[in-house]
């Protein structure tokens, strides 16, 4: 199972990618705005969600099934060029 100790912006442009779903649909997943996942994505790796809405990641991804976790863990494993 995946793990995050700390989420990001980039963590949760993976998740919600790993899941497929678009950004109203993940905002509201999640109980939180569109314009929130927005400017969590778009800080990528600076910005850091509050303890509440990383719990409630944290409770996305650990329900999320199998295939999505693995998906979720292909998407920020560092590519070779």
């Amino acid at each position: 199972m995946a793990t995050v100790i700390r989420w990001t912006g980039r963590e949760i442009r993976a998740l919600r990618q790993a899941k497929r779903m678009s950004l109203q649909a993940f905002a509201a997943h999640i109980g939180v705005s569109e314009r929130m996942v927005s400017k969590w994505e778009a800080g990528s790796n600076t910005i850091t969600p509050r303890p509440v809405n990383q719990a409630a990641l944290d409770t996305s991804l650990a329900c999320s099934p199998a295939s999505v976790q693995e998906r979720f863990a292909l998407l920020l494993t560092p590519r070779l060029s």
